[in-house]
């Protein structure tokens, strides 16, 4: 019996790999979430004042690109290793029926508001046009991404917070969610000075 549990353990650690495998992508996957909630709930507050905080939403809105396109890799690797039948993904199953119908909006609505407003700030106030593609992409993530959060939350935590399990890769994850914060921080500063022209 020893043997036969010896050998299991050494075929999970197998599919696992040095990253932890589908549990290794689910734990990156939710610590890039929380970070984004974090970013997000900011963001949210410069709604609050926009005109007097209309500067530190832009700023916070570039530093969330590189986060979310650490999120977007990290579903869209366990999408191709489900369809592509890797073992350890299609026995943790796919998301329900209806999250995986809205998946495919939320992204496009995601990089769609962050595009128009990395537009916007290049443009400076020079199209009312782009400015109302920005705030209908807005409204429309909003909606999308309320469901995603609200059917993901506790799974969320769970995974960041609640699980005791210890998973090859722990370093190479963090460094990899610090590594996005970092780049988006830099992003925002090489752009400071077209976030100040928009208030010449």
């Amino acid at each position: 019996m020893e043997s036969y549990a010896g050998t299991g353990r050494a075929t999970a650690a197998r599919a696992r790999g040095a990253l932890g495998g589908v549990d290794g992508n689910e734990l990156l996957t939710s610590a890039t979430a929380v970070l984004l909630v974090v970013l997000l709930a900011a963001e949210g507050i410069t709604l609050l004042d926009f005109g007097g905080l209309l500067s530190v939403h832009m700023f916070i809105g570039l530093v969330l690109i590189p986060p979310v396109l650490l999120k977007l890799a990290s579903t869209g690797y366990r999408f191709a290793r489900y369809y592509l039948r890797a073992p350890a993904y299609r026995e943790k199953g796919p998301p329900l029926l209806p999250l995986r119908i809205l998946a495919p909006v939320l992204a496009a609505t995601t990089v769609g508001v962050l595009a128009t407003g990395v537009w916007l700030l290049l443009l400076g106030h020079k199209s009312d046009q782009v400015l109302f593609l920005h705030k209908a992409l807005f409204i429309a993530w909003s909606v999308v991404f309320g469901i995603h959060f609200l059917a993901y939350a506790p799974r969320m935590l769970r995974s960041v917070f609640g699980s005791t399990q210890r998973l090859p890769g722990t370093g190479v994850r963090g460094t990899l969610v610090a590594a996005s914060l970092g780049a988006g921080v830099a992003l925002a500063l090489s752009l400071a000075s077209a976030i100040a022209g928009w208030h010449a």
